[in-house]
């Protein structure tokens, strides 16, 4: 058994882009080498930004033999009448160099067995390694010089040792080697690296540190040290300088006083999002002068003045530009949104403010909200997006919502709107919206705001497509359904709400297309619920959305409770197996034409004409129980859920161990047929059952 290591070296990659990248090239090596059977143990990947690393400890030298069963003609077609082998045989026979004397038969065909050499694993990996690095996939990529090929970035070297021998293959003009090279302006020299321990000592040695969570100790650990206070270490930033640097260093750095003065957001965010800088803040929580900018290469006095020098411009410009909107209120930079443009064919950011007002007003009244509450709604979604003429949101676009917070509350308008403009780009910060005022407000901002871009651009049929998705809409379903589950109490199914926000276009003016609209807003919530409950089974997902087009996909909060419940039961396959057989004879005689009642079964059935005392059991249990799933259902008690379905078990077997549900009497089919569709409608409380996979 040898090592296999394969570096790929590059020009900068986007921090975001490098654990991703080091990722996916570990997991195509990986499936392309499970297929050879030469993997005995997991493979190893790390990464900087000039680098992507892949290690193997111990792959085979080279595949296994094997031999392979491989099937012939039929028995008829491959002997004559006489028992001679047939020209089809013979053929075969000579395609599988193989006698016919050692063929073997069975009762239809005849098979030969072939033995298969295995190739050395240097070959393999030749063919492999290139399919591999080109396979990868990235958000945005990029030809280089005369390259045909598409990568992140180009591609400068390729180490590929196997055994401490060179694996042979090229891409775009680049040939593998086993030279590696170390920091980029600390030590740019090649040097010799054929396994992984001896690459990362090799690195280290040249001011690059191979293993991102040392960097982001070190990160962690220098910035601690030098900050004259307690920097704001978020994981965000750590990550993201962990990824733009390959030998980080702390420094500290400070900047004006006089621009404390500045809404605290702005220097945060300038700092953190633009620069790349932690926040420094004193002993009282308060955010000082001083930041800590990671620096990956120069010396710490030059590199700290030109970050100085560049957030001190950063801050001026955003003092100049929050001077001159301080001249003005909330209700001037709402009018100046008459110029802006929403989207050509749904009007200016200003007709959007009073769609945004009546929408959050509609929908705070239909959550429960009274008085003031509502008040808070209305204001909150008139003013959502005024900060979109302020001078200083022009300046730093990422202080969308934050600056309209903090002028509301620089003008007196009430905490609780404040907040909701405040966070409605980020309702993560709402924590308790069961017990404030503000945070409910900013949930309903926020569901309000997203449903108005929904209706809007499905209305005119900009719905997303494949992986393109330009006017992010499913992030904005994605948002509906956070909003949803983090709601205290039970909510109403979206497509009400989104009817309305249909409404207030058309009321507009605006001419969209509603029915096109409403479904396919459908098919982007079912879309969504995969990415967002990845550890649920897809067959008890698809149970607990019941439709993946239909307005069952837009009530959140009970797809959750049924995809709690079928987690359950959807994994006691005797049950499933009860459960599905209402739901399948259902279907079935809705499919062949058959008459049963669907409104209100229990109310339309008369159990007299069962004609079954089996029967009349299961209606007497499915009248006790209705009411208390009902309540169970409304009041999102998953357990009393699991509970009162599984109470239908034993009634419904020995129902149908007893009695032939399409019985020839009429009346008697239909009265057994309604009987499972009562039996169906509390079943798929729970979930769809139909759907569940059994396996085996």
């Amino acid at each position: 058994m040898s090592e296999l290591l394969l570096e790929v070296g590059c020009e900068e990659l986007p921090a975001s882009f490098v654990r991703r990248a080091y990722t996916d090239l570990l997991g195509n090596v990986t499936s392309m080498l499970a297929e050879t059977g030469i993997i005995n143990t997991p493979g190893t990947a790390m990464g900087t930004p000039r680098r992507l690393v892949v290690s193997f400890l111990d792959l085979n030298e080279r595949q296994e033999d094997q031999v392979k069963e491989v099937r012939g003609p039929g028995i008829k077609a491959a002997y004559g009448p006489d028992g001679a082998p047939t020209q089809a045989l013979l053929g075969f026979c000579r395609g599988q160099g193989v006698e016919p004397d050692g063929l073997r038969k069975d009762d239809q065909y005849v098979w030969a067995s072939k033995t298969i050499i295995g190739r050395p694993t240097t070959e393999i990996l030749a063919e492999v390694l290139p399919k591999a690095i080109r396979a990868m996939t990235f958000d945005k990529t990029m030809r280089w010089g005369s390259s045909r090929m598409r990568f992140a970035r180009p591609i400068r070297w390729l180490l590929a040792s196997f055994g401490g021998e060179v694996v042979n293959f090229d891409i775009e003009g680049v040939h593998a080697g086993l030279e590696s090279h170390g920091h980029r302006f600390y030590s740019p020299e090649a040097f010799r690296a054929t396994t992984f321990s001896d690459l990362i000592s090799g690195l280290r040695e040249r001011k690059v540190e191979l293993d991102p969570e040392i960097r982001r100790t070190r990160i962690v650990e220098e910035a601690t040290r030098i900050a004259e206070g307690k920097p704001d270490l978020s994981e965000g930033l750590i990550e993201e300088n962990a990824f733009l640097t390959e030998w980080p260093t702390a420094i500290q750095g400070e900047f004006k006083e006089e621009f404390l003065e500045l809404p605290e957001a702005v220097l945060v965010i300038a700092m953190a999002k633009h620069e790349k800088m932690f926040p420094v803040r004193n002993d009282a929580g308060k955010l000082t002068n001083k930041f800590v900018f990671i620096r990956n290469s120069g010396e710490d006095d030059s590199v700290r003045e030109g970050s100085q020098w560049v957030l001190n411009a950063r801050f001026n410009d955003a003092k100049f530009f929050y001077s001159e909107d301080s001249k003005h209120d909330l209700d001037y930079f709402l009018a100046q949104t008459e110029g802006i443009v929403f989207q050509e064919k749904l009007g200016t950011v200003r007709k959007r403010a009073d769609r945004l007002a009546d929408l959050s007003e509609y929908i705070a009244t239909i959550t429960g909200a009274k008085g003031r509450e509502i008040e808070f709604a209305r204001s909150a979604g008139l003013y959502a997006k005024a900060d979109l003429s302020t001078g200083l949101v022009s300046e730093l676009a990422s202080l969308q919502g934050i600056i309209g917070g903090a002028y509301a509350r620089r003008q007196g308008i009430f905490g609780s709107i404040a907040w909701a403009i405040e966070t409605q780009y980020d309702i993560s910060k709402n924590t308790d919206p069961g017990d404030c005022s503000g945070e409910r407000a900013s949930l309903r901002l926020a569901m309000a705001d997203q449903l108005d871009k929904l209706a809007g651009y499905l209305g005119i049929g900009r719905e997303p497509s494949g992986s393109s998705d330009p006017f992010g809409l499913r992030r904005a379903a994605t948002v509906l359904i956070e909003a949803a589950w983090m709601w205290p109490d039970p909510l109403p199914n979206y497509q009400v709400m989104f009817d309305k926000a249909l409404e207030l276009y058309a009321s507009q003016g605006f001419e969209l297309d509603a029915n096109a609209a409403s479904k396919s807003i459908a098919t982007v919530f079912a879309s969504r619920y995969a990415s967002m409950l990845p550890e649920v089974r897809h067959d008890l997902l698809e149970a607990a959305m019941l439709t993946s087009d239909g307005a069952e996909v837009m009530s959140p909060r009970r797809v959750k409770v049924r995809t709690e419940c079928m987690e359950v039961l959807g994994k006691d396959v005797a049950f499933v197996q009860t459960a599905r057989r209402p739901l399948n004879i259902v279907a079935s005689a809705r499919r062949d034409g058959f008459d049963f009642a669907s409104a209100d079964p229990l109310q339309a059935l008369n159990p007299q004409l069962l004609d079954s005392a089996e029967g009349q059991d299961l209606f007497t249990v499915l009248v006790a129980q209705q009411a208390s799933l009902a309540a169970a259902e409304a009041k999102e008690d998953v357990a009393e859920i699991i509970r009162l379905t599984q109470n239908l078990a034993g009634p419904i077997n020995r129902f149908f161990d007893t009695t032939m549900v399409m019985a020839e009497n009429p009346e008697v089919r239909y009265a057994r047929l309604t009987l499972l569709v009562a039996a169906s409608q509390q079943l798929i409380v729970a979930g769809d059952f139909s759907k569940v996979v059994i396996e085996g």
